[in-house]
């Protein structure tokens, strides 16, 4: 036994980790499956992701999904990934075959921003609806808007449909009427929602008027194309995102958004995989996660109205 150990010792012997997981049947790696890896919305989510699958011992594999997903890509970028020991899924659309193929799946799965109906898992969601209601009752309360303009992401897009949902909702409980030509719906992109307002800044830059975007990145293009044709923001019209990302700080005047736990919810994402990894027969849990209001220029509303400044949010 000593001629062995001082032969691994000569040699620098390590064992084989992989080789080790294969006999024990696990690979201590789990997996993060998102709809797309651009931008800081996605990215946070994997720092988030990433630190707490550290901190309980496992390796993290990222993926994304191709655009337009049919449930079919979805299937097989985990069946690819069959070493994995669990998988955390964010998806943009919850069709009846992305159901279909996470109510098949065999392996442990925790996924994120939605719920598949009869399928036992664990979930962590963001309250996007709850958000989105909030952001609406403030600029119809404070910042004295009477017409509300909305620009989501695509139509069938999960948080589009739920930040959408509560915009027609709170309009409805101040007594105003839903205005489809006030209703655009884009694809989340900065450049669309730039292009969008040069067509229509014309109809929006009158006093009273608060465009709502569905995520920064399509409000600072509003803004954008408002400063290029001298639109005055907040003068001449309010503008609002949703995530509260880097670039609702950048814009001039910045962005009154409401902000997300982005890193949050990919670590609790984890943390919920990791323990189901460790018992798997504990009941599903869902966890929900409040998004908070963050009050600045764009809006118009008084600046000592602000509920949280920038200065408390973690860089």
């Amino acid at each position: 036994r000593r001629r062995v150990e001082d032969a691994i010792k000569k040699l620098g012997y390590r064992p084989n980790g992989f080789a080790r997981g294969l006999m024990l049947g696990r690979s201590d790696l789990v997996g993060l499956v998102l709809p797309d890896l651009h931008g800081e919305y996605y990215s946070e989510i994997i720092r988030g992701a990433d630190a707490q699958a550290r901190r309980m011992g496992y390796g993290l594999v990222v993926s994304s999904l191709r655009e337009n997903d049919d449930g079919q890509s979805l299937a097989r970028l985990i069946r690819q990934r069959s070493l994995l020991d669990g998988v955390a899924v964010m998806v943009a659309e919850m069709t009846d075959d992305v159901r279909g193929e996470l109510s098949g799946l065999t392996m442990p799965f925790v996924v994120l921003d939605s719920d598949v109906p009869g399928a036992p898992h664990d979930s962590v969601v963001i309250d996007q609806e709850y958000g989105a209601a909030e952001l609406m009752r403030h600029v119809l309360e404070n910042c004295g808007a009477r017409r509300v303009v909305f620009v989501g992401g695509l139509r069938t897009n999960v948080d589009t449909i739920a930040r959408y949902n509560a915009y027609r909702r709170v309009l409805q409980e101040f007594g105003r009427e839903v205005d489809e030509r006030d209703v655009h719906f884009l694809d989340y992109e900065y450049d669309t929602a730039f292009q969008l307002a040069r067509e229509l800044l014309r109809d929006w830059a009158q006093p009273g008027c608060c465009v709502f975007a569905a995520n920064d990145e399509m409000a600072a293009g509003v803004v954008a194309a408002a400063t290029l044709a001298g639109v005055r923001i907040p003068g001449d019209m309010g503008v609002v995102g949703f995530d509260d990302t880097r670039i609702a700080r950048m814009t001039r005047p910045a962005l009154t958004t409401v902000r997300v736990p982005m890193a949050l919810m990919g670590a609790e994402s984890v943390r919920l995989l990791c323990e189901r990894l460790a018992d798997r027969d504990r009941p599903p849990t869902r966890i929900s996660l409040q998004p908070e209001l963050v009050i600045r220029e764009s809006c118009g509303a008084a600046r000592n109205r602000t509920r949280e400044t920038d200065s408390s949010r973690p860089h």
